[in-house]
């Protein structure tokens, strides 16, 4: 085996890069293309705080994504992670001069123990609504279950979220956070959100 081959799939990204002039994280280290840490970037809900949460409009929408994670785990969702994207981690006040309007998110997660997915949908319907989760939590809600779902499937549907989200409509490359969903990991970004907005 090479050592190439031996190397990790994914780092976690120390911090989400800063906006490049374009106003979009970038894709990947300019300095580093090859590495490994790359979009999308894994980092934690604090991280996702402190790096997008410096504005009131801001605050808002991520407080929306904290109560729509909580609503997750009371489900029993709490295995998987999620792909935030849209103008939300752009730098669209600078861009376009207005405040994101909604996050983008993809939530990839094993459905929990005693339901498949029709019984998981029927039990909560309105959490897998797009329209009802745009109008309660303000984001362009997605899923994709994990453990009920082919390799080759789950391959596709990478592949799709990754080339559908790699760029702008413009066609420049862009980069991406990517969040473990896990509850303890939360207390202390919507700690932080709460002490950002006083």
């Amino acid at each position: 085996m090479s050592p190439q081959a031996t190397r990790p799939l994914r780092r976690e990204a120390d911090v989400v890069p800063a906006w490049n002039p374009a106003g979009v994280i970038p894709a990947h280290d300019p300095a580093d293309p090859a590495s490994h840490v790359r979009s999308p970037y894994a980092v934690s809900p604090l991280d996702v705080i402190t790096r997008f949460g410096n504005t009131e409009a801001r605050r808002n929408l991520l407080q929306k994504w904290l109560d729509f994670r909580a609503v997750l785990y009371q489900v029993g969702i709490t295995r998987g992670f999620q792909w935030i994207d849209g103008s939300f981690v752009e730098n669209v006040e600078q861009i376009h001069n207005r405040p994101p309007n909604d996050i983008d998110l993809v939530t990839f997660f094993y459905i929990p123990d005693g339901y498949n997915g029709p019984t998981l949908l029927q039990r909560y319907p309105g959490l897998f609504n797009p329209e009802f989760v745009k109008y309660h939590y303000a984001m362009d809600a997605y899923f994709v279950e994990l453990n009920q779902i082919r390799i080759e499937e789950s391959i596709e549907q990478a592949l799709y979220w990754y080339s559908l989200w790699s760029h702008t409509r413009t066609e420049r490359w862009k980069g991406y956070v990517q969040v473990d969903l896990t509850p303890d990991h939360d207390a202390a970004a919507r700690a932080k959100l709460e002490a950002d907005a006083q």
